[in-house]
């Protein structure tokens, strides 16, 4: 059995579940650029969320799920203001507002099949990396290669999109397909969310397959592609072309040493190179979790491709080939409702731009919990 997690007290049995429950947080980052970047300040984000959770039971239809979160962002844009990175140093910064992030019914269709409506973040089903929920850099959360992507974003913090997806598990195997629609949110108010058909503007498609192992092992292969086409990026480049990707990612437990557990992972992306900056992003770390905490060191390393550097250097003048960010953060939960997070990282190259200096940035994350049913 793993070592039970830092980050969270045990959650209540399946069995035990209420017909409606209802959940409350709030994720708070204090955080500071020390040295390098644009400029040394501090800044406070925060991230708050509803929820309600409404079992099948309720509705007649066992194994079914209606879920909504309601969601509010407090800003400011500190790594546009202060660190000048793209990866994004806390993964809860976004523009203030407070709207419905995610509505969706989940309903069993046959063994190990389930089928998934409505507003959906992708990457609570799609390129999940676990191990790296401990950290704060948004390239921990889905990779740079992917969240670049669309018009808007594809269908992740802070701008939903409407989906449908197909999933198929076992002891085993996992199977996931998703249509999201190409255009996350409104493109006129950022600060909006539009619900639309699936694929109205346009679709995001995408399909992922789990090969999991004996213990929390697991190996995750991903594919995704845009039907619109979107402008090259290359300067002096005419017409469209298409916007694709893939991803690879492998995960779990590295050792135990009684009741503690090292844990691992790693992820490679790629995306096409002539409607993306981010060629190629390579990421991964360890964490060694305890009964009453967890520490561990990440790496984000996020690569431009030739176009996507031809295009900075027309610009600018010059650009670097990479932007790597190095996090070490450590988490204890100091009652059952709140997590304190002290957080380092250091961003070398910060936006491909050899003019600005690495940046250290140090901070403080709080994390609120709580539950009714």
């Amino acid at each position: 059995m793993a070592a039970p997690s830092c980050l969270a007290f045990p959650a209540v049995a399946e069995e035990e579940r209420a017909p409606v429950e209802f959940g409350a947080t709030y994720v708070t980052d204090v955080l500071s650029v020390l040295d390098g970047g644009i400029r040394r300040g501090t800044a406070w984000l925060g991230r708050g969320d509803v929820t309600a959770s409404v079992d099948g039971r309720v509705f007649g239809i066992d194994g079914a799920e209606f879920f909504v979160d309601v969601m509010g962002v407090n800003p400011p844009d500190f790594s546009g203001r202060h660190v000048g990175d793209a990866q994004t140093v806390s993964n809860v910064e976004a523009n203030s507002a407070i709207r419905p992030y995610e509505v969706w019914l989940s309903v069993p269709i046959g063994k190990g099949f389930t089928v998934k409506a409505g507003l959906v973040d992708l990457n609570s089903e799609f390129d999940v990396q676990d191990v790296g929920a401990l950290f704060l850099n948004s390239s921990f959360g889905i990779g740079p290669d992917f969240s670049q992507t669309g018009v808007n974003g594809p269908s992740i913090f802070p701008a939903p999109a409407t989906a449908a997806l197909l999933r198929y598990e076992d002891d085993d195997w996992g199977v996931r397909l998703g249509v999201f629609d190409a255009v996350a949110g409104s493109l006129s108010n950022p600060r909006r969310t539009v619900f639309r058909i699936p694929g109205e503007r346009g679709a995001l498609l995408i399909g992922e397959v789990e090969r999991k192992f004996p213990g929390d092992g697991e190996v995750q292969l991903g594919l995704w592609h845009y039907t619109t086409t979107f402008h090259a990026i290359d300067p002096g480049a005419t017409g469209k072309a298409t916007s694709q990707g893939g991803y690879a990612l492998v995960q779990g437990t590295l050792a135990r040493l009684g009741t503690s557990t090292l844990l691992g992972w790693a992820r490679v992306g790629a995306a096409s190179e002539r409607t993306n900056a981010i060629g190629l992003y390579l990421g991964g770390g360890a964490s060694w979790r305890t009964e009453t905490c967890e520490i561990g060191l990440a790496v984000a390393h996020a690569r431009l491709g030739a176009p996507g550097r031809r295009a900075i250097v027309a610009t600018d003048g010059s650009a670097d080939r990479a932007e790597t960010a190095i996090e070490l953060a450590y988490s204890r939960p100091v009652t059952p409702w709140l997590t304190v997070q002290p957080d380092i990282q250091y961003v070398i190259n910060p936006s491909w731009d050899p003019s600005r200096e690495n940046a250290l940035v140090a901070g403080v994350r709080l994390s609120f919990s709580f539950s009714a049913d």
